[in-house]
């Protein structure tokens, strides 16, 4: 019975012995832990997996900054060169308003190309004496013809003339691409004479103010080359200017307001470019 004492201490240190061998030492458990609850173990991974999300997501917030910045950058670039656009645009309207209304369009004046020849004179008729009136009405009239009389045919002036105003009408109402059209056509069916040179200028005229710079140049230069001694001249000289002006080429397009300035002294034309080249000083063109 006196045994039964030291056997029970024998089993309890064999039970303590694994108990102290799995925590270890210094308080550490045999993978190298500390002696700490599971919960404690699981608020420090996350936090420290908390504080890597952090991390992330400030270098994200920084990048998306960084390219907030840019995109903005751009599109103030892009309003800016919007804004260049509309001020040219309105400025190309202006300048078209202004010679429509100083009459740069009007028609030299209309020849009565053989009409009132044609027609029979009344004051004509009754000039003679009383005798030879009566006589003239005595004088019976020829029989008709069974082949009834065709009306005259309207006279390719007048028909010239209202293929012009028809067109320059379009211009007027502001319906470029309509009146581009209608000049086309009407400088392919009148290329000479009356109202050609002013109908060539205003086809240019339409086609820059459609910022169709290309189609305004050739239209530009084919009235200068056709066309030398028209009044219109000075003004296509100086379109061109700012065509050059208007795609960028500075270098000709100075040159070019300059070489108006020298040839057309006095003129309209002249003037606008010594304004033209004003504002490009302004602006440090």
């Amino acid at each position: 019975m006196r045994s039964l004492p030291v056997l029970f201490m024998s089993c309890g240190l064999s039970l303590a012995v694994p108990v102290q061998a799995e925590q270890g030492y210094g308080g550490y458990d045999a993978g190298g832990y500390g002696a700490e609850t599971l919960d404690e173990r699981v608020a420090k991974l996350e936090k420290k997996l908390a504080g890597q999300v952090l991390v992330d997501l400030n270098t994200q917030i920084e990048r998306l900054q960084r390219e907030l910045a840019k995109t903005r950058g751009q599109l103030e670039e892009v309003n800016h060169k919007l804004e260049t656009l509309k001020s040219q645009q309105q400025a190309m309207y202006t300048d078209l308003d202004q010679r429509i209304r100083q009459g740069a369009g009007s028609p030299p004046a209309a020849s009565a190309d053989g009409v009132a020849a044609d027609a029979p004179d009344a004051g004509a008729e009754g000039a003679g004496t009383g005798g030879e009136t009566r006589t003239a009405a005595a004088t019976p009239a020829p029989a008709p013809t069974s082949r009834p009389v065709a009306p005259p045919p309207a006279s390719d002036g007048a028909a010239r003339e209202a293929a012009y105003q028809r067109a320059f009408g379009t211009l007027k109402d502001g319906r470029f691409a309509e009146a581009i059209k209608e000049f086309k056509s009407f400088t392919a069916r009148y290329p000479s004479g009356d109202y050609a040179d002013n109908g060539q200028y205003w086809l240019g005229e339409a086609h820059y103010v459609n910022r169709d710079f290309s189609s305004a140049k050739e239209a530009f230069q084919k009235l200068i080359k056709n066309f030398p001694q028209s009044a219109k001249v000075p003004d296509a000289a100086l379109k061109l200017a700012y065509i050059e002006s208007d795609t960028g080429q500075i270098a000709s397009a100075r040159q070019m307001l300059n070489d108006v300035i020298k040839r057309y002294p006095g003129s309209s034309a002249a003037k606008q470019a010594e304004k033209r080249l004003q504002k490009m000083q302004q602006e440090k063109r």
